[in-house]
């Protein structure tokens, strides 16, 4: 009989904020595979918890997840665990889960959640909305992304690291606005906890002189959506070919805005191209 394998949230900062069923989990299973073993170390020696706590991460996940299955095939049950947070959101566990046998039990042990903790405190209204995780590290690649998905005209929640929080908010004034609203959610259930709802623009004079550290979510305003024709976007499409982005990036973005034949988008992309 095979054993089964526990999805089990942790806290995303205030050690409190564990559940009782992940703790029961934690003590009963045989082996926890950690995302950081010395984080979830310290985790469960706050609950004087003494299991086998292994390494499973990015760099691991695909060696270690043969490891796992191993464990599962005899009899043996598993913990997975990130360093905060649940396994699988913009965190390891997708590898594993997306090739495990049909016959073995996968069990989830909700808990404390970054991304509804923001959207709970969000003064941005929030009915539907579009979760990206992390957005690409390359700035064009970023600005893409976020033209792509501003086009569906819903509030848009993401992460952020303090390394690239600046860029981002840049990029936001860019594709969206310098008014547009922004809630920036830094440490929740730390110590140093942060909530902010500010304009793009306001937040960056205000990270300048404030440099930006720990980790972040963010809630951007939705962006009205327009059926405009084409010359209305050449002030667009000349931002993008200064930002260096290539013809059929350009094409693709645009596109996205427009119901129109992409060779007659590629013509108009040339000729702006030409005349600047």
């Amino acid at each position: 009989m095979n054993g089964d394998l526990y999805i089990v949230s942790t806290p995303i900062g205030n050690l409190e904020d564990i559940t009782l069923r992940a703790l029961n989990v934690l003590k009963d299973v045989d082996i926890i595979f950690a995302e950081s073993v010395e984080r979830t170390k310290k985790l469960l020696s706050h609950y004087r918890i003494n299991k086998k706590v292994l390494s499973y991460n990015k760099d691991n996940e695909q060696r270690k997840a043969k490891k796992i299955y191993e464990h599962l095939e005899n009899s043996q049950n598993i913990a997975l665990v990130t360093d905060a947070g649940t396994p699988s959101i913009s965190d390891p566990g997708f590898y594993l889960l997306s090739n495990l046998k049909s016959d073995i039990r996968v069990i989830p042990i909700p808990g404390a959640s970054s991304l509804s903790c923001a959207i709970s405190l969000s003064k941005i209204p929030i009915n539907s909305f579009i979760f990206m995780g992390f957005l690409p590290k390359k700035t064009s690649e970023r600005k893409k992304k976020l033209f792509e998905i501003s086009l569906a005209g819903l509030p848009i929640c993401l992460f952020e690291s303090k390394h690239r929080l600046i860029g981002l908010l840049k990029d936001v004034t860019e594709v969206f606005n310098h008014d547009t609203t922004v809630g920036v959610f830094r440490e929740l259930t730390k110590v140093h906890e942060t909530i902010m709802h500010e304009t793009a623009s306001n937040l960056i004079n205000y990270y300048k002189t404030n440099p930006p550290k720990g980790e972040f979510v963010l809630i951007i305003s939705p962006k009205e959506v327009s059926n405009k024709p084409i010359e209305d976007y050449i002030s667009i499409i000349r931002d993008l070919i200064s930002k260096k982005f290539t013809n059929k990036d350009i094409v693709e973005i645009i596109n996205l805005f427009l119901n129109k034949p992409k060779k007659e988008i590629y013509k108009n992309v040339l000729s702006i191209r030409h005349d600047i």
